[in-house]
């Protein structure tokens, strides 16, 4: 299997979802459920490895409350955190 590079997007999502749902006190088994994709599937976009689709990130929004600015948002926060400063 070829390993796919993870996109900095991709990651900065997976890491917000896992911290809102170990907030929640849920396992991804749990999160998989709620968002009806299997719990492989839901361990990828954590990671990192998948992007999910607008249903899945609508379905992710009804249930955790964070809505889809929200993300966007914290991601761009992190990623502006990130960037080293040019001198």
């Amino acid at each position: 299997m070829v390993k796919k590079e993870k996109r900095p997007f991709a990651v900065l999502l997976g890491k917000l979802l896992r911290r809102r749902r170990l907030e929640m006190g849920l396992t991804q088994a749990e999160m998989a459920w709620i968002t009806k994709m299997s719990e492989e599937g839901y361990g990828m976009i954590e990671r990192g490895e998948r992007i999910p689709n607008t249903l899945t990130l609508s379905r992710i929004h009804n249930n955790t409350e964070i809505s889809i600015d929200q993300i966007f948002k914290e991601i761009d926060r992190i990623e502006k955190e990130n960037t080293p400063e040019e001198e």
